[in-house]
């Protein structure tokens, strides 16, 4: 069918993705791209638990092209999900089409990053992830719940630079 969601939430599957994103937009399965989530067996044993009776799939970079095809070419819908924009920009490198929206919820305070609003602070390297995939002519969309107003890249990219 489609990725219903594409999305970047530091916390990948949690009460918010399952209470309200997945009430938002179809969702039959969940796909999770990420080398550090991939490897680590205690975190995606959290995550599946999380997703209730959601089927989830936790795949590394290396493994995405594939699974998200699949997933594009399946009967059913799939949110896509990564906890770091990185992992997009490398998959548009790699040829990926995941559609043309990337939505960009929760990226909490971290060391080195530039706080730009609630639940969204970013660094260089996620700076750079960005722009890359603006450059690939997705729009990147920061909204934390369905319902809250849509910040697109232009506007958090302006007042990043803005500051010192």
């Amino acid at each position: 069918m489609t990725i219903s969601v594409v999305r970047v939430d530091d916390r990948v599957i949690h009460g918010q993705t399952m209470t309200r994103w997945t009430k938002a937009r179809p969702v039959d399965g969940i796909l999770v791209v990420g080398d550090a989530i991939a490897h680590n067996e205690l975190r995606r044993k959290v995550l599946k638990a999380a997703a209730n009776e959601l089927k989830v799939g936790i795949y590394t970079t290396a493994e995405a092209p594939e699974k998200i095809a699949k997933g594009i070419e399946s009967k059913k819908n799939f949110f896509l999900i990564s906890d770091s924009p990185q992992t997009f920009s490398q998959l548009v490198d790699m040829g990926v089409d995941f559609g043309g929206t990337l939505n960009v919820g929760p990226m909490n305070t971290r060391p080195n990053t530039k706080i730009l609003g609630r639940t969204v602070a970013i660094d260089q390297n996620d700076y750079a992830a960005f722009e890359n995939i603006a450059k690939h002519g997705v729009d990147i969309q920061f909204q934390l719940l369905p319902d809250d107003d849509i910040r697109h890249w232009d506007t958090m990219k302006a007042k990043y630079d803005s500051m010192d």
